[in-house]
C-alpha cells in the first residue's frame, strides 16, 4: 500500500497505524510518501509499521524497485510463515490421514481426565480399528490401504460431533475422545460410526471395484479425575478385543473400573507424585 503522509483533512499516520491493527492489513507492507521538510514525522511512521518511505517528488523507477523490494519481502515472510505452520502441524498431526496423531491424544486425554475434578462430568474413548485390515493390504496393495485409512478418517469426522476429537493411534486404529459424554451417549455415537462405515462402500482409485469396509469398536467411560489414561484406554482396548472375538463390526462397552483395579493406579499417582517433589 502506498500512502501519502498528507490525504486532504486526513492523517496519513493514522491510516497506517489503522491499517496495522486490522487482522487482514497487518502485514502488508506500507510505502510512504512525504515531503522532504516532513521528514521529523517519519520516525513516528517507522514506529507505527511503515515499511518504506518516499520523498517527493517521486521518480518512477525509485517507486517501481522500492515496491518490488516491498513485494518481495512480504513473499518470502510469507514463505517462512507457511513453512513454520506445517512444522508446527506435523508435530501433532497424523501425515497420512491429517487427523490428530498418537502424541497429541494423549496430552489432550490428559487434560480431559484431570478436568473430571472440577467439571464432574465423565469422558469416554472409542477406540476402533478396520476389520481384516491385512487382507485389504495383502489383497490391493498398500496404496489402496492407505486410500481407505483416509478415507475413512473423513467419514469418521463427518459422524462425530464438533468437540469430539479423532486421532490416528497406529496403523489402522483409531481413537475418539468424547468429553462430556456418558457411558450410554458414547456407545450411541459409537454405533452410529459403525454404521456410516459399514453401510457405504469405499471407492478409490487405488482399489477400483467398491470395498466393504467393517470396523469393530470397543467403548470406555471414565468418571474418576484419578484414573490415568492409560488405563481408561487399556479399557476400550479390551472392549474392541471382545467386539473382534464376537464377530466383528460392532460395539462393545467396557465396564466401569472397579475399586480393586484403581487402588493401584491411585497408588501409583502417588507415588510418581512423590518422587517429583523429591527431584
Amino acid at each position: 500500500m502506498i500512502v501519502s503522509l498528507f490525504l486532504g483533512d486526513e492523517d496519513g499516520l493514522r491510516l497506517c497505524s489503522q491499517f496495522r491493527t486490522q487482522e487482514e492489513t497487518r502485514h502488508v507492507p506500507i510505502l510512504l510518501v512525504l515531503e522532504e521538510e516532513n521528514l521529523p514525522q517519519l520516525a513516528k511512521g517507522l514506529d507505527l509499521g511503515v515499511t518504506d518511505y518516499l520523498i517527493k517528488p517521486i521518480d518512477s523507477n525509485e517507486l517501481r524497485a522500492r515496491s518490488r523490494t516491498q513485494i518481495r519481502r512480504r513473499r518470502y515472510h510469507d514463505m517462512l510463515r507457511e513453512m513454520l505452520q506445517q512444522s508446527v502441524s506435523l508435530a501433532y498431526t497424523d501425515g497420512l490421514t491429517g487427523v490428530y496423531n498418537r502424541r497429541y491424544m494423549n496430552a489432550h486425554l490428559d487434560r480431559k481426565i484431570m478436568e473430571i475434578a472440577e467439571s464432574a462430568k465423565p469422558v469416554s474413548v472409542m477406540l476402533f480399528d478396520i476389520d481384516k485390515f491385512k487382507d485389504v493390504n495383502d489383497t490391493h496393495g498398500h496404496a489402496a490401504g492407505d486410500a481407505i485409512l483416509k478415507s475413512l478418517s473423513l467419514r469418521v469426522a463427518d459422524s462425530i460431533r464438533d468437540f469430539d476429537l479423532l486421532a490416528r493411534y497406529g496403523g489402522e486404529e483409531f481413537v475418539v475422545i468424547m468429553p462430556d459424554t456418558a457411558s450410554v451417549i458414547a456407545i450411541t455415537i459409537a454405533e452410529r460410526v459403525r454404521r456410516r462405515v459399514a453401510e457405504e462402500k469405499f471407492q478409490t482409485v487405488e482399489l477400483g471395484d467398491p470395498l466393504e469396509v467393517t470396523i469393530s469398536i470397543g467403548v470406555a467411560t471414565t468418571t474418576d479425575p484419578m484414573e490415568i489414561a492409560d488405563s481408561l484406554l487399556a479399557r476400550a482396548d479390551a472392549a474392541l478385543y471382545q467386539a473382534k472375538r464376537s464377530g466383528r463390526n460392532r460395539v462393545v462397552a467396557a465396564q466401569p473400573l472397579t475399586q480393586a483395579e484403581r487402588e493401584p493406579v491411585i497408588a501409583q499417582i502417588v507415588s510418581n507424585n512423590d518422587q517429583s517433589k523429591v527431584s
